[in-house]
């Protein structure tokens, strides 16, 4: 599985994201188990390897 966990001003807000939805300067993030997060900022990395988003805001 490719989930991901997310890191936002050098911290991680939010684990197992299943899906990452940007709209204008914000982001949405949807979990694995239905939770869902909005943040204000730009994706500046996704790292599958490390399974892990940088967003910065």
């Amino acid at each position: 599985m490719c989930e991901l966990k997310i890191i936002f001003k050098g911290s991680v807000i939010m684990e197992d994201v299943v899906r990452i939805k940007a709209d204008g300067d914000s982001i949405k993030l949807f979990g694995m188990l239905g939770e869902e997060k909005t943040v204000s900022g730009r994706i500046m990395d996704v790292n599958l390897t490390k399974q892990e988003a940088i967003i910065d805001g």
